[in-house]
Parts: structure tokens; sequence; C-alpha cells
């Protein structure tokens, strides 16, 4: 099994928080509900202990016993659905939603019966705390939102007219206003929720090209040796079959003395793309060790597959044809690779190390060849 790709190695080593717009509105629930639910929960405990907070109101407003013990019942329900609430935002149940509708229809009944039949003079206060509530816990949310918003926006209206017994132009006209207040509100808070997404993946694009920039060779356009090693500990802490070939230009020192460091920095970018080309897929990675040394990983390669590709790497230099006339071994730049097997219990080091006597072997028997 492959750890990772090569775009995870060298753009994204590290998990960026908020990576879909779904996990930051999950984050925003995770915060917010709680709070939601706690408001919830305290006005409900409020009503069911009315009689003791507001000196028997019952009595006061002529209270039907059975009425007063369905809205009891009620209040029970409300603190139950609110603290499901906060397991639900938790968890990512899909029926968030439905319980939002469901807390809001107990609510727009037992608002009603407060309006119409008690008359209490909180029960308009308490309606659109309620649904401020909402709008501020809720406003990036907007299948929740709705859902709990509808039933009491509706019922502010209905018990109005069953409350007045017809329409009241001046109860209509507050109405509008506050509906204007909420709409006004959740394009704002909305607003806002939207420039927080944006900048998230603007810091999201920063962090991963200043991660690419870490994990990159920037003169050969491969992966640096930080990036290899994690790759190595990574694989050989999984367990997963690859091999490892250590390069090296043959005589480079030479080639820098006669031709000068400009031109030897052009010969490594140059050797690199001639090893990107001649390995098997993008899975391959081919990293710069140091100075003139590459490093190439290959995963579930078998040892043909590991000489097919040094004998590519021989040809595409063949091809690249970069003159080095002080070279022992030819008229053009080659390199020395040596091949290393991954065996279980190895680590990074032990691997570089086969791979690098495996390349001291290859220079002794004359260069421009590959050993293991």
């Amino acid at each position: 099994m492959k750890p990772v790709n090569n775009e995870q190695r060298l753009v994204a080593t590290q998990e960026i928080a908020w990576a879909r717009r779904e996990d930051m509105v999950y984050r925003g629930l995770v915060t917010s509900i709680p709070w939601m639910a706690l408001v919830n929960l305290c006005f409900a405990v409020m009503v069911y202990f009315r009689n003791i907070l507001f000196n028997q109101i019952d009595a006061q407003y002529s209270v039907a016993p059975q009425l007063a013990r369905t809205m009891d019942i009620s209040m029970l329900g409300i603190c139950l659905l609110s603290l499901s609430l906060i397991v639900a935002a938790w968890r990512k149940f899909r029926w968030l939603s439905g319980l939002l509708i469901l807390l809001s229809l107990i609510w727009s009944v037992s608002c009603f019966y407060f309006i119409v039949h008690w008359r209490l003079p909180f029960s308009w206060p308490l309606t659109t705390i309620l649904m401020l509530t909402a709008l501020s816990a809720l406003y990036f949310y907007p299948r929740g939102l709705l859902a709990y918003l509808l039933p009491l926006w509706i019922t502010l209206p209905l018990a109005s007219y069953f409350r007045n017994q017809g329409f009241s132009i001046n109860f209509f006209a507050v109405w509008a206003i506050f509906t204007l207040i909420l709409v006004c509100g959740y394009f704002v808070l909305r607003r806002w929720f939207d420039e927080a997404w944006r900048r998230n993946q603007q810091n999201k694009i920063l962090i991963a090209r200043l991660d690419a920039l870490a994990h990159q060779d920037v003169l050969t356009g491969t992966a640096n040796r930080r990036a290899l090693e994690n790759l190595l500990n990574q694989a050989s802490g999984q367990n997963a079959a690859f091999s490892l070939m250590m390069l090296d230009v043959d005589y480079f020192k030479r080639y820098n003395d006669r031709y000068g460091h400009q031109a030897g920095d052009e010969c490594l970018a140059r050797v690199a793309q001639a090893l990107k080309n001649a390995v098997r897929s993008p899975d391959d990675m081919v990293a710069r060790y140091g100075g003139e040394e590459f490093a190439i990983v290959l995963f579930d390669a078998t040892d043909n597959a590991c000489e097919d590709v040094a004998r590519r790497i021989q040809q595409a230099l063949l091809q690249a044809a970069i003159p080095h006339e002080d070279s022992s071994v030819s008229k053009f730049v080659t390199v020395s690779t040596g091949i290393a097997a991954y065996r279980a219990g190895q680590n990074a080091q032990n691997m570089l190390a086969k791979a690098d006597e495996a390349l001291y072997r290859a220079k002794e028997k004359g260069r421009n060849g590959w050993s293991r």
C-alpha cells in the first residue's frame, strides 16, 4: 500500500482545518448549538417552574389544570430536545434540522397558547428572543435556520389574528419591520461567514505553497532531503513495499572546475529532469539528496523494474548529451546508481545506508552503471 501520493507529499503534508465548507459549517454548529440549546433549555425551565418564579401565575390567569399539565409536558419535551441538539451537532446527525423544526413547533404551539388563551405579557418577547437566538446560532446553516424560524414566524400573525379576532394593521407593520430585521441580519451575518470562508481558502493556498517550498528543492524542482526522509520514515513505518535508488553524478567536481558553478547548477537541473522523465509514474518520488546526489523511491517495484528505471536513466542522459569533457567514463554527463530493496524491520537510515553502499559498489565497478 502506498502511504501517500506525490502531490500529498510535496504540497499538503499537514491536515488543514476546514478543507471543505461543510467542515466550517460543522465547526460552527458544534460551537453555537450548545448556546442555542442552553437558551431554549433555560426558557423551558422558567416556564416549567412558572408558579414558583411568578407567584402562582396559573391561578392568576385561571389556567385549566389539564392545559397546565400539557404545558409542563411540552416544556420537558423542549428540555429533552435541547439536549438532543447538542448530541446531534457533535455527532453530525443528519436529522439535526428535524430536531430543530420539532423544537420550534413545540414552542410555537406553546407561545400561541401564551398569547391567545393566557395573554401573558412576556409571550411576545419570548418568541422574538427565540427567533433572534436562532438567527445568531444558525445563520451559516440555512436549512436548520429556516426549520426553526418558520413555525415561530407564522405563529406571530396567527396568534395576533385569534387574539384580536381579526387582522391588526399596527401588528402587521411591527411584524413586517421585525421580519426585515431578521432578513437583513441574516444577510449581514452570512456575508461575514462567506468572508471567513474565503480567507480560510486563501490561507489554505498560502500554507500549501509554503509547505511545497519547504519540501521542494528550488534548483532542481524535485523533492528535497527532508521530504525524502519523511517519505522513507512513513513507508518503512507502514511496511510498504518499495525500493530506493541512490544516484551520484559522475565526476561532478571536475565538471564544476571546468565549466563553473553556474553551469554545474544548470547541469543538475537537466539531470533532475532526465530522472523525472525516466521514472514510471508521478507516484515515484525523485529527490535531491544533497550536492550532486539524487534519490528515487519506487513503490511496488520488482528488481527488474528497478533496473529498467536505471537503464532508462542512462538512456535519458545519453539523449540529453550534457557535455563533460573531464569525465573518465564518457564525453557526456553520466550517473552511478545504487539500488536497495526494503525489507521488514528496516528504517529510513538503514535504507539510505544500504543504497549508499550499493552506490559505492557501482562506482568501484567503473561508474555509469548500477549495482545492488
